[in-house]
């Protein structure tokens, strides 16, 4: 049958237009599906909304947003790549494909082996430190590669690809691909998507459409998965991603024939897009929801990038802590470093961290109207008489907007603003600006050190 509606599709040709309104969709559902499986939030309409107008609600999570974006220029890598027929499949393609998708380091919730919850650092772009085997349904554990065995087993990948490159139909490939990939799961998070981005990478080498497989039909995809780890069926995942290829192969006849794309279901899509898109077009008012993406976007992403490069700082003083207030309320972690004496009589340096869960007031229950973030610095060792130097960064949530300040205040010296800034709802700051941001805290932080 595939073989069949290539052949069909290849007599009649594809015309430049029907080939751009074809691959739009194709890229809205790849994107859409692919990132809903994993459990992204977004509907198709916010999908559609995002990546072909750029424009978002205030409605929707800041991490499901760049979490689209990401995934969309690690397609359009792939789409490029594959142009190049020469081009060999490497792990350095790969690792960069998962590097984008996550975009930069953060914690995730996970379980050790004895069951217990833990958290983890998750790398972008580097292969796994620590077991990611899963509990299935019926309790039992599924075992992955294990952080040892995975560089070998993705090097031996990399090689069962080329041996076979010339040898399996495409279709068999990418998708035999895709089961070994998946087996190892090489990465500490995004194998999943990582793994549908390379099977597609195959199929686009051989001019083949994309597999997209639907996030409603989530349940059949991964039973035959499993059916394949337990060799009750070992060729289930080809047999699936085959019948899921039928799909893109249908509507690229039917775009070659010049007919409507439209399925069961796009009228609906179409009219929620109309809405989304005209919804925007306002302003974005303070709401629980918009303060709570704001503030949970600072506490993800500013607040741990300060802190990270202020505590580079530690030894110059005798003791540094940071917090974090809601209306006056103090919410978040202490951190605390200083001296102290053992018993021995030299002085030793400690690190004491207090947990406090992130933030006891449920901010999507609760309106807050302002956010300060500390770092007190205090005892400048080489200052004649006790100085503290302070950083302090404030957020002012607004009716319509929010304000953000950035501070330093120390003994002697005029309060120096690093940042003063008013931002829409659901509009922040590019990673360039973080870290012109933090290299200037850091720099007057440097000269007042120097000058003391």
């Amino acid at each position: 049958m595939i073989d069949q509606l290539l052949e069909k599709i290849n007599s009649i040709g594809i015309s430049q237009e029907d080939e751009a309104r074809l691959w739009k969709k194709f890229r809205l559902e790849f994107n859409y599906n692919s990132n809903h499986i994993e459990g992204n939030t977004l509907t198709y309409g916010q999908t559609e909304l995002l990546l072909l107008f750029d424009k978002s609600t205030g409605d929707v999570s800041l991490s499901d947003l760049e979490e689209m974006k990401a995934h969309d220029v690690a397609l359009s890598l792939i789409v490029d790549y594959a142009k190049d027929k020469e081009r060999p499949l490497t792990e350095s393609f790969i690792k960069e494909l998962n590097q984008l998708i996550l975009v930069r380091p953060f914690w995730k919730e996970a379980v050790t082996a004895d069951g217990l919850p833990t958290r983890k650092k998750i790398e972008p772009g580097q292969y796994k430190t620590s077991p990611n085997s899963v509990r299935l349904k019926n309790g039992e554990i599924h075992e992955y590669s294990s952080p040892e065995e995975t560089p070998a087993e993705m090097e031996a990948l990399i090689k069962w690809y080329r041996t076979n490159e010339t040898v399996l139909r495409p279709v068999e490939l990418a998708a035999e691909f895709h089961y070994r990939f998946v087996c190892i799961h090489p990465f500490d998070d995004g194998n999943g998507r990582v793994a549908r981005l390379i099977m597609n990478y195959i199929l686009l080498k051989y001019d083949i459409p994309p597999i997209i497989v639907q996030s409603s039909d989530k349940e059949n995809y991964l039973t035959a998965l499993q059916k394949a780890d337990t060799k009750v069926d070992r060729d289930a995942v080809v047999k699936y991603l085959g019948e899921a290829l039928l799909w893109s192969l249908n509507l690229k006849l039917k775009a070659a024939k010049g007919e409507d794309l439209y399925e069961t279901g796009d009228i609906e899509k179409e009219i929620e897009l109309l809405k989304r898109e005209k919804l925007t077009e306002g302003v974005i008012y303070k709401t629980p929801k918009s303060t709570y993406d704001t503030v949970k976007y600072f506490k993800d992403k500013i607040f741990p990038i300060f802190n990270l490069n202020l505590a580079k700082f530690d030894d110059f003083f005798s003791f540094s802590s940071n917090f974090t207030y809601i209306d006056g309320n103090k919410v978040e972690k202490i951190r605390t470093i200083g001296s102290f004496f053992a018993f021995s009589s030299l002085p030793q340096r400690k690190e004491v961290v207090k947990e406090f869960e992130i933030y006891d007031i449920d901010l999507t229950k609760e309106q807050i109207d302002k956010v300060e973030w500390q770092w007190n610095m205090e005892g400048l060792k080489s200052a004649k008489k006790k100085s503290d130097l302070i950083v302090k960064m404030e957020l002012d949530l607004k009716e319509s907007f929010y304000n953000v300040t950035i501070m330093i205040f120390f003994p002697n010296y005029p309060d120096t603003i690093i940042e003063i800034a008013e931002k829409k709802y659901n509009s922040f700051y590019l990673n360039a600006d973080i870290e012109s941001l933090v290299k200037k805290t850091s720099e007057k932080i440097l000269q007042i050190i120097k000058e003391n």
